[in-house]
């Protein structure tokens, strides 16, 4: 392994984050919602009015969380906070940190994670053992095409299709979330198979 191989491999990982790092600046710019102004009228809605001051008020966070300025220097901005790990405040969950965020949902990550992992690898291993099997041709013609052809299919359409039928459509899962947040978590049998019914769409 070549010197100039290990630097062309590290120079491209810094490219794959910089360009996700870029398409996740700039995808929200294309669409012309404000979140500012959706969520302050969010918060206005539940009062039943609109305050008299509500147009300062939009224009006040807007300089706080520097959406006033040109795109290009958001931009910059936005490159500068993420390569010193500043991931700043959510404007959804203000006055929430975006590591706060991570922090409360990053053990359900793992957790889900761990789990599919599991499950990946037993399933795997068992077809790919009926596969090999010589009397699994039942396996062969009628279970490997379909996995064929979702291998094929990207992750993020399977889930989209998932989610609107299984959960908006059919309602046979809840949409997301760790559990019912309307009632109060007791670690019990009861508890667990909650999180199971949550955690089986994801």
């Amino acid at each position: 392994m070549s010197f100039s191989y290990v630097v062309r491999r590290i120079l491209l990982v810094f490219l794959v984050i910089w360009s996700a790092a870029t398409l996740n600046f700039f995808i929200p710019k294309i669409t012309p919602r404000n979140p500012i102004r959706e969520k302050l009228l969010e918060q206005a809605s539940r009062g039943g009015y609109i305050p008299p001051g509500f147009e300062d008020m939009v224009q006040s966070y807007e300089k706080r969380f520097g959406l006033d300025q040109p795109v290009w220097k958001q931009y910059l901005t936005y490159l500068n906070e993420m390569a010193h790990f500043n991931l700043g405040y959510s404007i959804s969950n203000f006055p929430k940190t975006v590591p706060e965020l991570i922090g409360q949902s990053i053990w359900w990550t793992i957790g889900l994670l761990s789990v599919t992992t599991i499950l990946t690898f037993l399933i795997g291993t068992l077809l790919g053992a009926l596969m090999a099997w010589q009397k699994s041709s039942f396996v062969i013609r009628n279970i490997l095409p379909g996995i064929l052809v979702l291998s094929a299919v990207p992750s993020f359409i399977v889930g989209l299709l998932l989610i609107y039928f299984v959960a908006f459509k059919w309602k046979l899962l809840p949409l997301g979330g760790a559990y019912d947040a309307t009632k109060l978590p007791v670690f019990n049998a009861s508890f667990v198979l909650e999180i199971i019914r949550y955690a089986t769409l994801p």
